[in-house]
């Protein structure tokens, strides 16, 4: 190939991160007719969507390990599925306390109904009214997904189409739905459920869901719009469902490496790019910290906002004021991943059920009440990890007995908040890590009665190890924080949020731009269709 001055080039794009964004990217880049080449610096592709055995005989998917937003389109476009892509269904739900009292909830109403009402007569009926307003909402913002956010300047016909179409989706809204859309865009979560519920355990429930994308607390404004991930997401046409993945989640990547190799991707493992080459302006393409350079006319970086600008460019390659912003994008999610190998099931002391059953089969939280987020998120932003942390867990092996070798034998995911990437007083994670995962074994053996028995081995990953294994700045699971002011055309910033950037020939395709963190390759989707538009 050579480009119009004559210079051979290697590659019509070469992409940064095997995540399942830069492998989205590529699939769809191909599928245009680009010769493409992905760049992973670890040993396997994925990102963290993978699956790995953390202990003899134990596999499970280390980092991310649920599965709901990936975008149907991005599945069917992929052919995914004939790739070996596999989800199951989580239709269970349990919510657990020191007090004791328990919420498992199946998904069948009389059940359900009798749940609630150990707690409130009303808030059943509430919870059922409050998930369509936020399935309402959430169908609204599902349909931007896939669409680039429009400039702020409008700059042009697709901007304004964009605008229009944004106009005509809200205004199909009813009052009360429109009304509900502006809360969760700038109203403390605190409010929102207070406006709701009535039972503290309902409440804490619903505090739970704005956890784990998040690094906030109930007062703080806009930060309610975590809640949206649970009506955006859909498995087999149901929305709001979660699952994991056969295979556990390192199946997706893997199919989404398959479906690109098949359209003629070149993947390079254990290649870690130094820098992006710039040319009078431009981008002409990577070097490698081997010294071999790789030429190509497209950049896209899966890597987090902070990293792509200002350590593989170099600010002095940006816009003056352009930098200065980057450095002050937020990103930290407080985020501590345990992975257990276990002999057995947990026998949860709350349920007098023996033996492998819809508990299991279950999304899993240990949240005491709705302060408890307060009381997390005030201890991490002092500092100090969060002590009980709120605890989301999973046990993926009571749905995929292939992720064990020995009958009987489980895996389970834990995603502990708020852990604080700085800790206080000088203090490192790698001297507190040990420390700080006894004293999760240690809450959780609180809610069962047999986890020291069947506890066969455990694997603590700190938002530091996140940092250092796969390159996210200070842990950020969802390459910067999900707040009103760094979304939509704000991610990461109105000039880099249709996903080219400053810099021709450099565009971004990552969690770091829209529409944001989670699983989804919906930024991957959008970055390679700017891409080839841009070419034409």
């Amino acid at each position: 190939m050579s480009d119009a001055s004559g210079t051979n080039r290697a590659y019509d794009a070469i992409v940064i991160g095997a995540g399942h964004n830069g492998l989205t990217t590529s699939a769809y880049l191909a599928r245009g007719g680009m010769r493409v080449c992905v760049l992973e610096q670890c040993p396997q592709v994925g990102g963290a969507a993978i699956t790995r055995e953390f202990y003899p005989g134990y596999r499970n998917s280390v980092y991310s390990y649920v599965v709901s937003l990936l975008r149907p389109e991005v599945v069917q476009d992929l052919e995914l599925e004939r790739f070996g892509y596999e989800p199951i269904l989580l239709q269970n739900s349990l919510y657990l306390d020191r007090s004791g009292s328990h919420l498992l909830l199946t998904g069948e109403e009389a059940h359900d109904r009798a749940q609630f009402a150990r707690f409130s007569p009303t808030d059943y009926d509430a919870y059922q009214a409050f998930e369509r307003t936020v399935q309402q909402v959430g169908d609204l913002l599902a349909r931007q997904w896939l669409r680039p956010p429009p400039k702020l300047a409008g700059g042009g016909v697709n901007d304004l189409v964009a605008m229009l179409r944004l106009g005509a989706d809200v205004r199909r809204l009813d009052e009360q739905s429109r009304w509900r859309l502006m809360q969760f865009f700038v109203g403390a979560p605190e409010s929102i459920i207070d406006r709701w519920f009535d039972s503290p355990k309902i409440k804490a429930m619903v505090a739970a869901h704005i956890m784990p994308a998040n690094y906030a607390p109930l007062t703080q404004p806009g930060a309610s719009l975590a809640m949206l991930h649970h009506a955006v997401g859909e498995i087999a046409g149901q929305k709001g469902a979660w699952g994991v993945v056969r295979g556990g989640m390192g199946a997706v990547t893997q199919a989404m490496a398959a479906s690109a190799q098949a359209q003629g991707v070149e993947i390079r493992t254990n290649t870690s790019v130094a820098c992006i080459d710039i040319e009078r302006g431009e981008v002409t393409g990577v070097s490698l910290s081997n010294g071999e350079q790789l030429l190509a006319p497209v950049v896209a970086a899966n890597t987090d906002p902070r990293r792509t600008f200002l350590k593989l460019l170099g600010a002095e390659h940006l816009p003056q004021d352009f930098a200065r912003d980057i450095r002050a994008f937020r990103q930290e999610s407080a985020s501590l991943r345990m992975n257990l190998a276990l002999s057995g099931v947990p026998r949860f002391a709350a349920l007098s059920q023996a033996g492998l059953g819809p508990q299991h089969r279950a999304t899993i939280t240990l949240i005491d009440d709705a302060q408890h987020v307060n009381r997390a998120y005030g201890s991490a932003r002092a500092g100090v990890p969060a002590d009980p942390p709120i605890i989301e867990a999973v046990i993926p092996s009571s749905l995929d007995d292939g992720l064990v070798d020995i009958p009987g034998h489980h895996v389970m995911s834990l995603l502990c908040k708020y852990m604080p990437y700085d800790l206080a007083d000088g203090k490192n994670w790698d001297e507190e890590k040990p420390g700080v995962q006894q004293r999760v074994l240690d809450h959780l053996a609180d809610f069962t009665d047999n986890l020291g028995d069947i506890l066969v081995g455990a694997e603590c990953i700190t938002p530091l190890d996140l940092e250092r294994n796969l390159g996210m700045t200070r842990g950020d699971i969802c390459h910067g924080r999900l707040e009103p002011d760094q979304l939509f055309s704000l991610r990461p910033h109105p000039q880099a949020a249709q996903y080219a950037t400053p810099v021709p020939g450099l565009y971004l395709c990552g969690s770091g731009t829209h529409p944001g963190g989670g699983v989804t390759g919906a930024p991957g989707h959008n970055a390679a269709k700017r891409i080839l538009r841009d070419r034409r």
